[in-house]
């Protein structure tokens, strides 16, 4: 198995059930500390016990109830952790747009990875057939996949939570998952998922140049994520979570795109180049080796900031 392809099934294991179930557990924990609820530390030890039953929940995930589901089970287990007044206020569905944000936040990440597989990858062979036309052309899909990664970690960098129920504890939710506190709710204008869509449909190019049905994949999913983000915004959700369909929609452009960085890194550790080349003017010799050198830079200081 390909690094590329272990990415691929960390992407996988993120959007499944458990997956999300998971995340979704990290995010109800994440607002209990932001509300400062007392007990938070005896509903987190009754949700990581060895015993607890997460079957129900997994099976409410489908319908919006896994919250309320994890939430009655932890009463069970520790029925006096909270007040009536402390379990209520962790009954938020907005929880599950921040969850959806995490985990398009460490889908991304492993994103970025295979991406920059693919960046090493074209360097080098860009390297090799510098002074010719074929590494004109390699030197340009290498630029693409530099800015691709840059376009990528600016978007998971801005990702926001959902405004929860209680603004006032946004930026604590906010800081424990990571993410950024939103300034606005944006069910009305759902901009971090057409950001992702964006971003995603940008590697389009680069990925066409090599496998192009694997690129026409992507496309299609990053439009159905628009269009599943629109119709959450016109159905005037207001502060309600977005429904499945569009949780299903991200879930599909990140299987899509991981499926899609898999076909480009295969086809570049396949790739042989023309037997008969044309030789560079120094003029364009000179274009390909500066951008073998900010490809380099960027590399390195992506690598140090790991």
């Amino acid at each position: 198995m390909s690094v590329t392809e272990a990415l691929q099934d960390e992407v996988t294991m993120l959007w499944s059930d458990e997956g999300r179930l998971a995340t979704l557990s990290a995010a109800m924990m994440a607002m209990a500390d932001a509300l400062s609820l007392s007990g938070t530390e005896a509903v987190e030890a009754a949700l990581s016990a060895p015993g607890f039953n997460f079957a129900p929940a997994l099976e409410g995930l489908d319908d919006r109830q896994a919250h309320r589901i994890l939430l009655e089970q932890i009463r069970t287990v520790a029925p006096g952790a909270l007040d009536a007044a402390g379990w209520a206020r962790l009954e938020d569905p907005r929880l599950y747009d921040t969850a959806m944000m995490l985990l398009a936040h460490d889908s991304l990440g492993l994103m970025l990875d295979a991406l920059g597989e693919a960046s090493e990858q074209l360097l080098t062979l860009t390297e090799v057939h510098q002074q010719t036309a074929t590494g004109l052309r390699l030197a340009q899909h290498l630029s693409a996949a530099v800015q691709g990664q840059a376009v990528l970690l600016a978007t998971r960098a801005a990702l926001p939570c959902h405004m929860p129920r209680e603004p006032d504890c946004a930026s604590g939710l906010a800081k424990a998952l990571a993410l950024q506190m939103p300034g606005l709710p944006w069910a009305g204008d759902p901009w971090p998922l057409t950001d992702i869509a964006t971003a995603l449909s940008g590697l389009c190019p680069l990925i066409a140049a090599y496998h192009g049905d694997a690129a026409w994949r992507l496309a299609d999913a990053a439009a159905a994520l628009v269009v599943a983000a629109a119709k959450g915004q016109s159905q005037g959700n207001g502060g309600r979570a977005f429904g499945l369909d569009v949780e299903d929609a991200l879930c599909r452009a990140f299987e899509d795109a991981m499926a899609a960085l898999v076909a480009l890194n295969r086809a570049l550790d396949r790739w042989q180049g023309s037997r008969v080349d044309e030789a560079l003017q120094p003029e364009a010799w000179q274009m390909v080796d500066a951008m073998l050198s900010r490809a380099r830079a960027v590399m390195e200081e992506s690598g140090a900031g790991e």
